[in-house]
């Protein structure tokens, strides 16, 4: 069975709004802004593929579109879908970094070749290994008594929480009492500071957090400051993860090999790859590191890649920070929801989602 070439890639940029502002350390998002791709074949075979994108990730809608159309669719348009691993040894080999851009069209191309065997995604990965992720939802760094608030709701609807902190001690703590105190005691709670603490005080910090229960501290000090992250590794009553200190599966390796972290918090567009996300993942297993993947909110198009990745590698925690696709309006696809604190692995051909109207 033939697949066929790549006749055309088409690009899209998105905006969808939020319906309520997620304020971190570092941003301030009132507005989803991502690359939308979509692969046609010869055969009228079609995929799509999405990264969301904002300046801090080091690229925006406007440079990763202008990569595609301008570097990246002249390596792929007339390649047959089927030599898909070729095809993007030749993109790393001709452009260096743009991790999103490289994402949302490497997602387009599989979710299309995956149509054209008529699977859905996880079993053209390898075979599913779960039916359902649990979700981790993001509460917006705010006064004590909203994120409180907001935390409840989550909850009651099923949802572990991932807590926003600004980076002040003495703001954040009264902030993770407030939650734990509205939640109980059952509910599973992890905070991210997006690089905002020194390692001195993120110490002080985590002791703290661990008097509220917290379990899991991700990205404490800044991405590059590697003894910074160490030391707080070291002196830290609960679990270091890494989100932006990994980049590669070689930046994974390191900081394992090396005991600076308990997991990692990854992601198809933060790596740029499903190959070297299963890479990472891969690494972890072997070495009884946790591995989550996260997606800030952008097209349900990213987050069924997601799923169908974590559904298809043992090594990537059933719990993953996935489904923010329900705090924006706008989505052009429909297909995937949050049902009771989960995400079901979609069961159509590819990535299980649908662009309205068709």
């Amino acid at each position: 069975m033939k697949i066929g070439k790549i006749a055309k890639v088409e690009t899209t940029i998105l905006e969808m709004p939020y319906t309520k502002p997620l304020v971190t350390a570092t941003n301030n998002f009132t507005v989803a802004r991502g690359l939308l791709v979509k692969v046609i074949t010869d055969g009228g075979i079609e995929g799509y593929g999405y990264s969301d994108l904002f300046p801090r990730s080091g690229e925006t809608p406007q440079t990763a579109q202008h990569v595609i159309e301008s570097v990246l669719k002249t390596k792929v348009v007339g390649e047959n879908l089927e030599d898909l691993a070729r095809i993007r040894a030749d993109i790393d080999h001709g452009l260096t970094g743009n991790p999103r851009a490289k994402a949302a069209l490497e997602t387009a191309m599989v979710d299309a070749l995956a149509r054209g065997y008529h699977l859905p995604l996880c079993v053209m990965l390898g075979g599913r290994y779960r039916g359902e992720i649990q979700v981790i939802r993001m509460v917006s760094v705010g006064a004590p008594e909203a994120m409180a608030e907001e935390a409840k709701q989550l909850a009651r609807n099923g949802m572990a929480l991932k807590l926003k902190v600004s980076g002040r001690i003495d703001k954040d703590l009264p902030r993770v009492a407030a939650v734990r105190k509205a939640v109980g005691d059952d509910v599973f709670i992890k905070i991210d500071a997006n690089e905002a603490y020194d390692a001195k005080t993120a110490i002080r910090l985590a002791k703290g957090l661990a008097d509220h229960g917290v379990e899991v501290f991700e990205q404490p000090v800044p991405r590059d400051q590697l003894d910074a992250l160490w030391e707080v590794k070291k002196y830290s009553p609960i679990k270091i993860e890494a989100d932006q200190s990994v980049r590669t599966a070689a930046d994974a390796q390191m900081l394992i090999k090396n005991r600076m972290i308990d997991s990692i918090n990854t992601g198809i567009a933060k790596i740029g790859s499903i190959g070297e996300v299963r890479r990472i993942a891969e690494l972890c297993e072997m070495n009884g590191i946790r591995c989550a993947l996260s997606n800030t909110a952008g097209s349900m198009v990213g987050d069924a890649a997601a799923v169908h990745l974590a559904a298809s590698i043992r090594g990537i925690s059933p719990l993953c920070e996935l489904g923010e696709f329900e705090v924006i309006t706008g989505d052009p696809f429909f297909g995937l929801s949050v049902e009771k604190g989960t995400i079901s692995v979609p069961e159509g051909e590819g990535l299980g989602v649908s662009l309205r109207g068709f």
